[in-house]
């Protein structure tokens, strides 16, 4: 097994990916991402919170650090970080326990990382939550940081403590920013209800008020250019950004629209007279230096509502 070794500008001059430990691998995207990796010829371990029977899996609980003692003599070429708790998603409370969890239980878990020498490589998978109201669109990754929700809080001090671990160690680290996702096993979320309830003839509100976030990538692109990237990724400097995304507009007019018209179902509408969302997407013009992007967002979402 080859690990990172740096030179001395801070370059990593040999890599080689086997064996990968998923952290929250049993969450939405982890389930989808581990098929995809174990697809492409890895080794795949997961963690979830909760005890299980299954092959190749950890317990590993950001609420309780005695958990992380089952790494016990474990190495792995790369660990992805994927746990993170999502009731705080709209919320803007300090005191919310998720903050807690996704910001001081990640924390020591990372101390137990390099401890122990589990790793020279992490990518912690952050989220567009962290970037603040856009001053320009499409939002690139050295833009204004500002959460305006206590989940996007948390996953940039996530992302801070990454970077604070990669300056006191050897290991490297990517963050990788995400937006919503839709797709695959997943039935809640504006795509899936509005396509869901028109399919069905069903009544239907929508609301745009206060409205910051929704799903505009599927899972099944999100999870091929995430392999693509940890597959070919070069690991050139010991810590890097890129937001990971179809880099266009993605409406919630537009996409109202298109579902309506792809159900030929005509019966349902927005009443509300003025929008209740500012325009936000990402940029994915350094994420195309470095691997192929999926781009067709109307294409999958056409699939997608096909497939229902």
């Amino acid at each position: 097994m080859k690990t990172c070794i740096y030179t001395d500008d801070g370059t990593i001059s040999s890599i080689m990916l086997k064996n990968i430990l998923l952290v929250g691998g049993t969450g939405y995207l982890g389930r989808h991402l581990s098929v995809y990796l174990e697809k492409s010829g890895l080794e795949i371990f997961i963690s979830g919170s909760r005890k299980s029977n299954q092959e190749n899996y950890f317990l590993i609980d950001f609420e309780d650090s005695e958990s992380y003692n089952s790494l016990n003599f474990s190495k792995f070429d790369l660990i992805v970080i994927l746990a993170a708790k999502l009731n705080c998603i709209t919320s803007t409370d300090l005191s919310h326990p998720d903050l807690t969890v996704n910001t001081t239980g990640y924390g020591t878990f990372l101390q137990y990382v390099k401890s122990h020498e589990l790793t020279s490589k992490i990518v912690y998978i952050s989220s567009m939550t962290v970037y603040a109201p856009p001053e320009q669109l499409p939002v690139r990754e050295f833009d204004r940081i500002g959460p305006v929700s206590t989940y996007g809080l948390s996953k940039y001090i996530g992302e801070c403590l990454t970077r604070f671990l990669v300056s006191s160690s050897d290991i490297g680290s990517v963050i990788l920013r995400l937006p919503g996702i839709y797709g695959g096993d997943k039935k809640s979320g504006f795509i899936y209800n509005t396509v869901w309830h028109m399919k069905n003839r069903l009544p239907l509100q929508l609301s745009t008020n206060a409205l910051v976030y929704w799903e505009t990538i599927h899972i099944d692109d999100l999870c091929e250019m995430l392999t693509s990237f940890i597959k070919t990724y070069k690991w050139k400097l010991k810590y890097e950004e890129f937001n990971v995304c179809y880099g266009m507009e993605t409406d919630f007019y537009e996409t109202f629209q298109f579902i309506k018209n792809e159900t030929n179902n005509q019966t349902v509408d927005i009443t509300e007279l003025k929008r209740g969302y500012q325009s936000f997407y990402l940029s994915n013009s350094k994420l195309k230096e470095t691997i192929p992007v999926k781009e067709d967002y109307f294409g999958k979402l056409k699939e997608y509502i096909a497939s229902l």
